[in-house]
């Protein structure tokens, strides 16, 4: 159900993450999908999860919503408080001075990325999402979040988002880092539910599923970031793929849509 912007995920019981038997077939049948199998398996095993009733927004937050926050606020990014941002430059991740959420690119900079403030916000870390939460938390006098890992699959798969066994056959990325910029000036809406245009940050740290293989990034030094970006290879568009980041992590790539717990009451 869709209302006031926002996607109604009903409470109930749902299978999220991919059996790893199913994860090693995919890799045995079509060859590595561009990411290490040991990653793609931190999202096994398939498990039932009973959640809440939550509303989770159709799109990311725009330059226009986060540049409120700021002026209301006076809040400062971690890219502007510490002077640089990370870009992909020249086949590596590289720090670029000046780079934040007003000028995301620095050099690749298209000028509709930066004027247009119905654009996705980008180089957010999670703590500045987090941040940017609290403060539409306190305006609204609602309870503002970032979605739960599981609730952002959910929702994905709810909205048609496909699964890993219908990503891997294919290892090309939609778009090369250095026309990312001008990709998404014209992408439009996105995929299902507006995800694809960039790497969206839940509320989780990286952990293990429950009887799951324990992985050495697992605890509370990770971030998860969902749906992929333009630039990132199929399989990390599945709806059950995980990709881990700090907190302080920003890139061109990296976004953040609200959620929203949805009460008995009219006004949720």
């Amino acid at each position: 159900m869709l209302k006031d912007g926002y996607f109604v995920v009903p409470a109930g019981t749902y299978r999220v993450g991919i059996d790893p038997h199913r994860v090693i077939d995919l890799c045995s049948r079509h060859g590595s999908p561009g990411v290490k199998t040991d990653y793609l398996l931190t999202s096994a095993p398939s498990h039932e999860i009973e959640i809440d009733s939550v509303a989770i927004a159709t799109r990311t937050v725009t330059r226009g919503e986060f540049a409120a926050f700021i002026s209301e606020t006076g809040y400062r990014t971690e890219s502007e408080r510490e002077g640089w941002g990370w870009v992909w430059a020249e086949g590596r991740w590289r720090k670029r001075d000046g780079v934040s959420w007003r000028r995301p690119f620095a050099a690749w900079d298209e000028d509709r990325c930066v004027s247009d403030e119905r654009m996705p916000v980008m180089q957010t870390s999670w703590n500045d999402a987090a941040a940017y939460c609290e403060w539409r938390s306190e305006k609204t006098g609602k309870s503002v979040r970032l979605p739960g890992e599981v609730e952002w699959e959910i929702f994905a798969m709810l909205c048609g988002v496909p699964g890993m066994e219908e990503t891997a056959t294919s290892t090309r990325p939609a778009v090369a880092p250095e026309d990312f910029a001008a990709a998404l000036s014209s992408a439009g809406v996105g995929g299902p539910a507006g995800t694809g245009l960039l790497w969206e940050w839940t509320g989780d740290w990286y952990g293990a599923y429950p009887g799951g293989e324990d992985h050495g990034d697992f605890g509370r030094v990770y971030r998860v970031l969902r749906g992929g970006s333009l630039t990132s290879l199929p399989v990390q568009h599945a709806r059950e793929f995980r990709l881990r980041k700090c907190p302080t992590a920003r890139s061109p790539y990296y976004g953040f849509r609200t959620a929203l717990a949805v009460s008995a009451g009219p006004s949720w």
